[in-house]
């Protein structure tokens, strides 16, 4: 069976300059995990590679991140054309998701959108709750949506339970006015909307555009709602994560497989899904 890793971020100083130690590893232990990934405390790539392929993983879906960050000592903003190196460094291995910086403070968000698709960029990332202090329903954005329209991409909401200043930055309700007003457009939710998770899966079943990332919060409480809905109505629009380095690759991978998803669903959320989404 195919996993595509689709919310994953390798250690490259770039982005560990982000996923900084201090924050990184006790995250680890919050979501479940064992240990924390050597790649990632060693910061190498041949060794995050080799954790790819131990895992079983055919391609990691690199979320790059321009927004404020909450911890001082994170850089929140990471250039795209480093995503780009590592696509062109590992063109079967690496698909690239643009972080978009909604504030214009380090690239005008259109023009980057549409640079980055030029450069073949599957998606664009964006935090409006971080970037301008704003619900995913703000007017702000609506350009933003409609030029993903119209190059036909989908666009990726990070949607934790850290995506503002407080919780109600996570709450779906805003997304589903959006996936209501934009029908054409897709919206995949990183971190599946925690823990607001029965409210987004009520709105995955009104708004056949939503799409679900639960990553890291597939092994926390209240996730059974997830495997129910992977089961039932949502097994075409649920995708594997690992969060990565919020969690290692092969330790969620076996407790992925672990997980009651019937076969029939199973593939779908392991990488067919990704695949019809992110147009691999």
């Amino acid at each position: 069976m195919e996993i595509i890793d689709s919310r994953c971020r390798p250690p490259t100083p770039e982005i560990k300059s982000y996923f900084i130690e201090e924050t990184t590893v006790p995250a680890n232990l919050t979501t479940g995990a064992r240990s924390v990934s050597p790649a990632y405390l060693t910061g190498s790539m041949d060794l995050f590679m080799d954790e790819m392929e131990e895992a079983g993983i055919s391609k990691a879906v690199v979320i790059n991140r321009n927004a404020k960050a909450f911890h001082p000592k994170q850089n929140g903003f990471i250039p795209n054309d480093h995503i780009h190196d590592l696509m062109k460094e590992y063109p079967d291995k690496i698909v690239g998701v643009a972080g978009i910086d909604l504030a214009n403070e380090v690239h005008d968000p259109i023009e980057e959108t549409e640079r980055c698709v030029a450069l073949g960029f599957k998606s664009v990332h964006i935090e409006p709750g971080r970037s301008l202090g704003c619900f995913n329903n703000d007017e702000r954005i609506f350009p933003l949506y409609e030029k993903c329209i119209d190059l036909d991409i989908p666009i990726v909401l990070m949607t934790g339970p850290l995506a503002g200043p407080n919780q109600e930055f996570t709450n779906p309700k805003y997304i589903e006015e959006v996936a209501l007003r934009y029908r054409e457009l897709k919206i995949i939710c990183g971190h599946g909307c925690w823990p607001f998770v029965t409210q987004i899966l009520g709105v995955c079943f009104r708004c056949p555009n939503v799409y679900l990332i639960p990553d890291a919060y597939l092994y926390m409480p209240a996730a059974d709602q997830y495997i129910q809905a992977a089961n039932t109505f949502l097994r075409d629009r649920i995708l594997f994560g690992s969060a990565y380095p919020y969690r290692p690759l092969g330790q969620t991978v076996e407790d992925f497989r672990a997980l009651p998803i019937e076969p029939f669903a199973m593939e779908k959320v392991a990488a067919k899904n990704a695949r019809k989404v992110f147009k691999l």
